[in-house]
């Protein structure tokens, strides 16, 4: 399914991706370090955050995320680290390729090469 020309809301996006075998979401991303918790993707309604993907019932199996910041992570307490990418894990995510550094909107065509070549494997 693909959701672009102002049809890729929260609630959509959430929709499509919740226990999907592959998704790959290509939108602008930001982390917060101050509070990795609201970190983001901006979609077309506006920022979808960790809190939102925290709803999904599952996570897909595999996830491409060229979009940026979406791999940083940030320390809380002694043993955990918060993030986009991170709050995936626990929802049974396999596979994450997530960009890490700051990139034009629509991601690094390296990481989406890197994350496609990774489904390719079968990995």
């Amino acid at each position: 399914m693909v959701l672009a020309g102002g049809s890729a809301t929260t609630a959509r996006v959430l929709a499509a991706i919740d226990g999907a075998g592959l998704a790959h979401i290509a939108a602008h991303g930001t982390f917060r370090a101050d509070s990795p918790m609201f970190s983001l993707l901006r979609l077309d309604d506006g920022p979808m955050t960790v809190h939102d993907v925290e709803r999904l019932r599952r996570a897909p199996f595999r996830l491409i995320l060229p979009s940026c910041e979406s791999g940083l992570l940030a320390p809380a307490g002694a043993d955990e680290l918060l993030g986009l990418a991170s709050a995936l894990l626990p929802l049974s995510a396999a596979g994450i390729v997530a960009q890490v550094n700051d990139r034009a909107a629509g991601g690094d065509p390296v990481v989406t090469a890197a994350g496609w070549s990774f489904i390719a494997l079968g990995a």
